[in-house]
Order: structure tokens, then C-alpha cells, then sequence
């Protein structure tokens, strides 16, 4: 099928301002789509309303694809490294009966697209009806019950938010989280405030989460963890460098396209420090507010984890206020007791007289090479 051939085609002539010929011209609408690297959704959007699904992650299985007409007014051309192939990043069919097109996306650039490309089904971005059709609300209905679904991985994954030639995206990537078990990792404390970090998490959508002590105490591994524990949620790791831009409008944007998500910011102590005047990073400080449970919590629906090694008192007290906090916890070392449990499970045949960190006892068997520093004396030789 060809839209620009079908009864849902008006063409149209537009005009077209040349920058440096200081010139205007009318042009095809067809030249304009045939420039565009999404022909299918520009030129559906001009021609019918449109239900929006990008950052729903709602896919359709491959097989079900029978019961569709392709279009093929257009072909968008990507390759992928990965596997070594070309494919069509956007595609769009129409449901002759139902008389429904949809326009599905395929990228192969991160983890989630491949898993999907492999697990045989397209993402689905938008589905366009004739709202003319009388039967147009039973149509799409029926359409929503019997072809889509809500894509859940079944691994472990985090976007990782970055700052491209063309503005800022999030690329997904598959973690394996390292296998967490409460009872001898952490101490005793942590049990309960995990289980409810994970309930807010799961159930809620909005609040943050703070995680804070020593270097070495496991909040890492546990934030890897946890995304596998909280499958129903995007994980969104905002690198240390990347932090100020979310105050930028187009960041905004971007947690609009990917709502219900939570955003996890390690070592931003800097950035969530109590403000004052003068302050370069009270604009993020605000936004967090603002986000997490502020006038933007209930359209962007985000939470936040974050993580630092500074003492709880100097972070801005309103993020400790209640109702906006999820959880504060301070990671430790392990006590005695706990700390030689946890060596005994992982068959290490040594003990110890102190507390230590997780990441001590886990490379207590590893030996690291120091340059010795002499103690310098002072006086004469």
C-alpha cells in the first residue's frame, strides 16, 4: 500500500524559506516527507489524529504483522555493527479492516532493541485512525486489546543518559548485577528499608531516595541489584559530568518521552548540597525538588536515587522532608560478627577482628601493590 496514493492523501503545497537566498518558494509536501527521517510519522501526523506511544515501550509481535498491509511509500535505511546488517529503522502498516496504520521503530543501537529485535517484536511509536469512521473508538479498542503489549525485559538494564553531536539521548545497556544477598552483604538494619525502597519504587511515582556512607559499602551493587528487583521501572543513570543539564528544557522533553522512570545520580553530593546565594548548582537542587515532588512529579511521574560519601547534614534539608522522602540510609561497615558470616559464606578460610567495608572483605584474598611511603623524620641525622 502507498499513502500518498490512498484516499487518506490531501497533497499540499508549502512554502519554503531559503536561508541564504533570502528567497521563498512553494514546494510538494512530498519533498518535504521525502527529506525527513521519519517519512511515515510527518506524513500521518499532517494527514490523521494520532495516539502516541514512543516512550510507552508498547510493542506488536512480529507474526501478528500478517494481518497488516506494509506501506511502502518510503524505506529508511540504518546499519547495525552489532549484527553486521542493515534494516529499516521506521516502518509503518495499515490494518485494512480496522483501518488503523501504525509506525513502529526498530534500533539496534542499545540493549532493549536488540533484546526486541531478538525476542521478534517492533516497537510501536504511534497509531493513526480515520476519525471519520464512526466505528473509530471500537476499532482502536479492539486493535490496543489484541495486537499490542507492554515490552518488560526480563534482564537487568540502564540507560545511561548522553550528550551527542544532535542533543541528548539515552542508551540502554544490559548490566549484570552482581548477586545480592541481604542477610550477609549488608547489615541487619538494611533489610527492612530495602523492602520498602522496593515497594515505593514498584508502587509509587514519585519521591527519591538517598544513599549515602562510606566508599566501598555496596550502594553501587545495590542500585544494579535493585533494577532487576523493579523490572517495571527504566533505571536512568546520570553520569557525575551530566548532572547540571537537567535543568535543560530539552531534558525535560526527554523524561516526558520516558515517563515513570527513575533517575539515578551517584556521587552528586556537590549538586545536593545545602544552597546558598552564589550557588552554581541551586537550579538543579530545584529541579530535583521539582521532579521527585514538585509541580513536574505528576506529569514526568520520575523518582531519584542518589548516592554520596559526604555526611547527611550538609545536603539541602528539603530533600529530607517527609512525604518527599522515600529513604535515607547510611552504608557502614559490616560489624565483626556479620563481616566473618559473610566470609564463611563465600568459603574464605580467614577471619577478622575489625569491621570492614564490602569491598574489603570481597578483595581480601586480592593483593594490591602500594609504593611504600618512608615516614620522614624531623631533626638531624
Amino acid at each position: 500500500m502507498k499513502i500518498l496514493e490512498s484516499k487518506y492523501y490531501r497533497p499540499r503545497m508549502l512554502l519554503q524559506f531559503e536561508e541564504y537566498g533570502n528567497t521563498i518558494h512553494a514546494v510538494a509536501d512530498k519533498d518535504m516527507y521525502r527529506q525527513s527521517n521519519n517519512p511515515f510519522a510527518y506524513l500521518l501526523s499532517d494527514l490523521l489524529p494520532k495516539i502516541y506511544l514512543s516512550g510507552e515501550k508498547i510493542v506488536i509481535n512480529k507474526e501478528q504483522l500478517q494481518d497488516f498491509t506494509e506501506c511502502t511509500d518510503f524505506y529508511t535505511v540504518e546499519y547495525s555493527a552489532e549484527y553486521n546488517i542493515c534494516y529499516q529503522e521506521e516502518r509503518c502498516f495499515y490494518h485494512p479492516t480496522l483501518h488503523i496504520f501504525i509506525v513502529t521503530e526498530e534500533d539496534l543501537s542499545d540493549e532493549y532493541g536488540r533484546d526486541m529485535f531478538n525476542q521478534n517484536v517492533l516497537r510501536v511509536n504511534n497509531v493513526y485512525y480515520d476519525s471519520t469512521n464512526p466505528k473509530s473508538l471500537e476499532s482502536v479498542k479492539y486493535f490496543f486489546d489484541e495486537y499490542l503489549q507492554k515490552y518488560v525485559s526480563n534482564e537487568a538494564k540502564v540507560s545511561i543518559l548522553l550528550k551527542e553531536r544532535h542533543g541528548f539521548v539515552f542508551k540502554t545497556q544490559r548490566i549484570k548485577p552482581l548477586t545480592i544477598n541481604l542477610d550477609t552483604m549488608y547489615n541487619d538494619d538494611f533489610l527492612p528499608v530495602h523492602q520498602h525502597i522496593k515497594s515505593q519504587l514498584t508502587d509509587s511515582k514519585k519521591g527519591l531516595v538517598l544513599l549515602h556512607g562510606i566508599a566501598g559499602s555496596g550502594k553501587t551493587n545495590y542500585i544494579k541489584w535493585l533494577t532487576s528487583q523493579v523490572p517495571s521501572k527504566q533505571f536512568i543513570f546520570v553520569p557525575t559530568n551530566m548532572i547540571g543539564y537537567l535543568t535543560d528544557p530539552e531534558m525535560m522533553s526527554m523524561l516526558v518521552d520516558n515517563k515513570n522512570s527513575v533517575l539515578v545520580l551517584e556521587d552528586c553530593e556537590n549538586y545536593i548540597s545545602e544552597r546558598s546565594s552564589g550557588d552554581l548548582n541551586t537550579d538543579v537542587v530545584s529541579t530535583i525538588l521539582n521532579i521527585a515532588d514538585g509541580m513536574l512529579s505528576d506529569i514526568l511521574e520520575c523518582q531519584f536515587i542518589c548516592t554520596f560519601n559526604a555526611d547527611i547534614s550538609r545536603i539541602d534539608s528539603a530533600l529530607l522532608r517527609q512525604g518527599r522522602l522515600i529513604a535515607e540510609y547510611k552504608f557502614k561497615e559490616l560489624d565483626i560478627k556479620k563481616a566473618n558470616a559473610y566470609l564463611k559464606s563465600h568459603d574464605i578460610d580467614k577471619t577478622v577482628d575489625k569491621p570492614m567495608s564490602l569491598a574489603e572483605l570481597t578483595n581480601i584474598d586480592n593483593a594490591s601493590y602500594k609504593e611504600q611511603v618512608k615516614e620522614k623524620k624531623i631533626g638531624f641525622l
